[in-house]
């Protein structure tokens, strides 16, 4: 009653710690009442201010929090309605214990198989309803007048073929980014080159990769429109490679290895829906494959788009607000 006298409670909100977090939230905010953002960033906050939106600092006190990531000790009190949302598609990576999950009063993933590996290690608050970030892929948003301004934007050379480059955080154990980045200036001419990197990665890396001529880095923008105008994907375990798969392009990924949160069936599923490469001189020969057969190893990968997502009818979005409208009685 104090807090609410202190005008600190919220009814409901997104918690919105980086940009990339809003790329999954976004399409559900379009089925749901304008909701506040709360967030300690000041980058998010500048930005949400230039769209009019109400952003709160924390500490505050919502009776229901909604986010994409495993960020619950930040509303500790049991009476706070917990909605989480996978970061990325599917599980890439080995899953964090149960107990990370059942914080969540309601956790969604991407895929029937996806909530039965959930389920399989003990997570009782899970729900399949899609992946919300590649809405727009799929429902018509990014028609292709929206995508030929993208194409402008990274000045993309319609004569050539489009590449784009992806890697997971170098420290997962299961980057293969050391494998093409000294070289990726060897196909700037040739090639049109995107890159996007985990926001963990270091600035030196970053700067190294910003550096290459003729190359477009996505630096705190969707990645959604960019794998949309690129005819190949590489790269590594990134769960990125699942959105292109979804959006029906080519992959090349390198082998990694083993690490702590590695996990055989991905593997497996890579080997299939990929062309799957060790080195470099490897990954050239793959881009060859795919230019002479464009389709080599389409039917795979609709196979590993059955098994990673719900369904990919433009509606994950719209989905989990009708399931959040009944659970927090959001009108």
């Amino acid at each position: 009653m104090l807090l609410k006298g202190l005008k600190r409670t919220i009814p409901a909100m997104f918690y919105v710690p980086n940009m990339v977090d809003w790329e999954i939230l976004e399409p559900v905010q379009k089925y749901l009442p304008e909701l506040p953002i709360a967030t300690n960033s000041k980058e998010v906050e500048e930005y949400f201010h230039t769209k009019g939106k109400r952003v709160v600092r924390l500490p505050v006190f919502p009776e229901v929090v909604i986010m994409a990531r495993h960020s619950c000790h930040k509303f500790p009190a049991k009476r706070v309605v917990k909605i989480g949302f996978r970061h990325g598609a599917y599980h890439f990576k080995r899953l964090t214990k149960a107990e990370n999950y059942n914080l969540f009063d309601l956790y969604f993933v991407t895929s029937k198989d996806d909530l039965k590996a959930a389920e399989s290690i003990g997570v009782k608050s899970a729900q399949s309803i899609g992946f919300p970030k590649i809405d727009d892929g799929f429902n018509g948003t990014m028609d292709e007048t929206t995508l030929n301004n993208y194409r402008l934007k990274a000045n993309i050379d319609p004569q050539k073929t489009t590449l784009l480059f992806t890697s997971t955080w170098v420290k997962s154990g299961m980057s293969a980014f050391s494998r093409w980045s000294d070289k990726l200036s060897t196909l700037s001419d040739k090639y049109n080159l995107i890159v996007t990197l985990h926001p963990w990665f270091s600035e030196q890396d970053v700067n190294k990769i910003k550096s290459i001529p003729n190359l477009y880095f996505i630096q705190k923008e969707k990645t959604l429109p960019y794998i949309m105008i690129s005819d190949i994907c590489i790269g590594d375990s990134s769960s990125i490679m699942g959105e292109c798969s979804a959006l029906d392009k080519p992959l090349i990924t390198f082998r990694t290895g083993e690490s702590d949160r590695s996990l055989p069936k991905i593997e497996e599923m890579l080997e299939k829906m990929s062309i799957r490469i060790d080195t470099f001189d490897q990954m050239l020969e793959g881009i060859e494959t795919y230019l002479l057969n464009p389709n080599y190893k389409k039917s795979e990968r609709m196979w590993a788009n059955s098994v990673m997502f719900e369904s990919l009818d433009g509606k994950a979005g719209e989905r989990a607000a009708k399931v959040i409208r009944k659970l927090a009685s959001i009108k």
